[in-house]
C-alpha cells in the first residue's frame, strides 16, 4: 500500500521505504551527476555528456510537459536515483496522468542502492500509483538488449517481450496489471517489512 499526497502532476508518492517527490530545481544537478556517471550514461538510449546549461533546459521543457512527469527518489530522506512516467510517441492522451499505457523510467544513482533489493522499491510505489489510481492498463519499457541487469529487472517485475527492434540493439518489453501483481508479491511483503 502506497501513500499519496497532493495531486498530478505535483503528487508525492510513498511505499516500500521510500518516497518519490516531484523533481525541483534544487535536484537537478544531483540528477545529472548521476546521469553523467559512466554506470548510469552506458544504459541510456543517448550516452551523451549532458552539461549544466543542457540540464537547466531540459529541466525548463518537462515543467511544462504533461506528457511526462519526474521525480527524485528518497530513502530515509537522502536522495538515491530518479524516477519518471512518459506517454508513448504514439500516445493522443491529454497527458500522462490519463494515458492508457505509459514508459516509466529508472535509475539509482546512488552506487550503495545499485543492485540493492531497495532499488525496487521506487519501481513497487511508481506501479502501483499508475495501476491502482490512474488505472493506466499497461506500463512499456524499451531496454537495450545488451542490458542484462535491465531486462532482468523487468523481468522480476513481470514483464513480456513484445518486440525487438530490426537491427537487434533494442527490446520492447510489456507488463499488466495482473502480470505485476503476480510477480511481486514476494518482494512487496519484504519491502513492506
Amino acid at each position: 500500500m502506497i501513500d499519496i499526497v497532493g495531486q498530478a502532476p505535483n503528487v508525492i508518492l510513498s511505499g516500500y521505504q521510500v518516497t518519490l517527490e516531484p523533481l525541483a530545481e534544487a535536484d537537478i544537478m544531483q540528477l545529472r551527476a548521476w546521469r553523467n556517471s559512466d554506470f548510469i550514461r552506458q544504459k541510456m538510449v543517448s550516452s551523451d555528456t549532458i552539461t549544466e546549461a543542457q540540464q537547466r533546459a531540459w529541466f525548463s521543457k518537462v515543467q511544462a510537459d504533461l506528457h511526462q512527469t519526474h521525480w527524485i527518489v528518497r530513502y530515509k530522506g537522502k536522495p538515491i536515483g530518479a524516477t519518471n512516467l512518459k506517454t508513448l510517441a504514439d500516445d493522443s492522451a491529454a497527458s500522462v496522468f490519463n494515458a492508457d499505457v505509459v514508459e516509466p523510467g529508472l535509475y539509482i544513482g546512488d552506487p550503495a542502492y545499485q543492485g540493492n533489493i531497495l532499488a525496487f522499491a521506487p519501481t513497487l510505489v511508481l506501479y502501483d500509483y499508475c495501476f491502482d489510481c490512474l488505472k493506466i492498463n499497461a506500463l512499456q519499457a524499451t531496454v537495450k538488449a545488451d542490458n542484462r541487469s535491465a531486462l532482468n529487472y523487468n523481468e522480476k517485475l513481470g514483464y513480456e517481450t513484445v518486440t525487438h527492434s530490426d537491427d537487434g540493439h533494442w527490446v520492447t518489453l510489456r507488463i499488466t496489471h495482473k502480470g505485476y501483481e503476480e510477480a511481486t508479491s514476494t518482494i512487496k511483503r519484504f519491502l513492506s517489512r
